[in-house]
């Protein structure tokens, strides 16, 4: 898909140059395809040329939760309901008990 945007040319310049402008506008929309589950992190990181790592810092930058760090809280949250049922607490509030 390709999306032309109408800008006039005299906002861009050595110090502003449009193709900067345009990769910085086509990152944001692939990002913008993760935050809405429409793509896939693994998909956006192979698009936009970089690690998964670097992927995982522009998403945070941009306010997207990686999915790993979504499991995580998850999990934790899982653990703890766990160990409530079972009486057990963890973490540094433990040892108060």
């Amino acid at each position: 898909m390709e999306i032309k945007l109408d800008l006039p040319a005299d906002l861009f310049d050595e110090g502003f140059r449009a193709e900067d402008f345009a990769a910085r506008v086509r990152e944001f929309a692939i990002l913008e395809l993760v935050r809405v589950k429409r793509m896939h992190e693994h998909e956006a990181a192979r698009m936009l040329g970089i690690e998964r790592w670097e992927l995982i810092e522009r998403m945070e930058q941009a306010g997207i939760t990686p999915t790993e760090r979504v499991f995580d809280k998850i999990k934790g949250e899982l653990d703890a309901a766990i160990d409530a049922r079972k009486g057990v607490r963890r973490g540094p509030r433990a040892k108060e008990k």
